[in-house]
This record gives C-alpha cells, sequence and structure tokens, in this order.
C-alpha cells in the first residue's frame, strides 16, 4: 500500500481532496493513480467483479487479467496516461472502481471504467468519468473513445452526461463513444 502522503497528493493531484462521495453513511471514497505495487488490489477487485461486470468491462468473464493487462492497467511509461482507483477511505486498500485512459495514437486515448458490484449507481462511475475527462483535458489529449457493450445502458448514459457522442460499431452488439476536445 503507499503511504499517507503519496495518497493525499494523488487526491491533491486529481483536484479530489476533501471530497469524498458517501454512498452509504459510513463509506467514503477517495481516487487516486494506480501504480504496479496495486497490481494484487486490481487482481482481487477483477476477481471479485460478477460475470455480468467482468462481461461489460473486458467483453468476457475473465477471472483474471494478463500481465500484459495488468501492467497496463498499473503503470505506464507514457505521463499522458491515467489508471485510476477508487479506494474506500476507512482501510485505503478496498479498491471499489477503476478508471483507464490510455493515449493509443498520438492524442488519442482510449478509456474503460469498472465499478464494483454492489457500488453501482451509488455515482461512482460519474466521478471516475469526471476525473478521467479533467485528466485527459490537461493532459493535451485531443479526444477520448471508448467501446462497450450495446446493451450496457449505464455506461452509454454516463457517457452521453459527460458529452461523449454515441456512434454505431460494425458489430451490432457493440457502441463506441467518443470525446473530442477544441
Amino acid at each position: 500500500m503507499r503511504d499517507a502522503s503519496r495518497a493525499g497528493a494523488d487526491a491533491a493531484w486529481l483536484g479530489m481532496a476533501g471530497s469524498p462521495a458517501a454512498p452509504g453513511a459510513a463509506q467514503a471514497v477517495t481516487l487516486r493513480r494506480l501504480g504496479w505495487d496495486d497490481a494484487p488490489l486490481v487482481q482481487r477487485f477483477v476477481a471479485a467483479l460478477s460475470p455480468r461486470s467482468r462481461h461489460r468491462r473486458f467483453f468476457s468473464a475473465v477471472r483474471e487479467l494478463s500481465p500484459g493487462q495488468l501492467r497496463a492497467m498499473t503503470g505506464s511509461g507514457d505521463p499522458r496516461d491515467l489508471a485510476l482507483g477508487a479506494f474506500i477511505v476507512h482501510d485505503g486498500a478496498s479498491l471499489v472502481g477503476l478508471a483507464q485512459c490510455a493515449v493509443a495514437d498520438n492524442a488519442v486515448a482510449e478509456v474503460a471504467f469498472a465499478v464494483a458490484d454492489a457500488w453501482q449507481r451509488r455515482g461512482l462511475g460519474e466521478r471516475l468519468m469526471g476525473a478521467i475527462v479533467a485528466h485527459a483535458r490537461s493532459a493535451g489529449i485531443r479526444a477520448l473513445h471508448g467501446t462497450t457493450l450495446a446493451e450496457n445502458w449505464a455506461m452509454l448514459s454516463l457517457a452521453a452526461r459527460h458529452g461523449f457522442e454515441i456512434v454505431e460499431h460494425e458489430d451490432p452488439q457493440l457502441a463506441c463513444v467518443s470525446l473530442r476536445f477544441a
């Protein structure tokens, strides 16, 4: 686990210090950048997702991330990339959400999200999406793109609320979301 000063610095960097979400009266959540030392937490988070949630995030009910997927989610050489974790404040070790912004080509980044089943529909996706969009703008990323299942109305609605355009995919089971910055 990271030291408290690092977690505080990450929260301040993300502009969220002092503003934890409180989906339950006793449980606040803070967001911070993920690092390689978070890999075991990320693996446990993915394994704990329901098959439906894993399918929505990875398009299959994966039980464990490959070493390459884990490396991409916990650390990158490109400073414009951001892998963000949502942690329950009281212990700092309970990961309840993930967001990823990975520069794919030039200044265009792919985005992906997953929220623990018990935390869905509580505003955590809104916070994660807001943080990713703010990061992309400040990092000089020109556009964000993502692919989701066409049936994933929660993700499509979340993206639309943040200004993403919903675009049909060549595969009718998928949909694309795209946000371009001026």
